[in-house]
């Protein structure tokens, strides 16, 4: 797909913006280094629990499939913590 143009930015804040409304968790907007929603947020207590900088996840905050700051159930990764 490299012969397509990037995604416009308003599309993709559009997309996350419905999925929130929607309900979805841990929907967060790539390749756009720097954005505030280029993170994975608990649902909960909205703190981040996968930061990400571009395609490098930066730090993770779970604990057992659960968000280190509140206990809160995270189901991104599946099993375990381990990306």
């Amino acid at each position: 797909m490299k012969n397509l143009p990037p995604t416009p930015l308003p599309t993709l804040e559009r997309a996350k913006a419905i999925c929130d409304a929607e309900g979805l968790h841990y929907v967060y907007i790539g390749n756009v280094p720097g954005h505030p929603a280029e993170s994975t947020w608990c649902p909960k207590c909205r703190r981040v629990v996968v930061e990400r900088a571009g395609f490098t996840v930066r730090a993770l905050h779970l604990d057992k499939g659960k968000c280190h700051f509140c206990q809160q159930a995270i189901r991104a990764f599946g099993k375990g913590d381990r990306v």
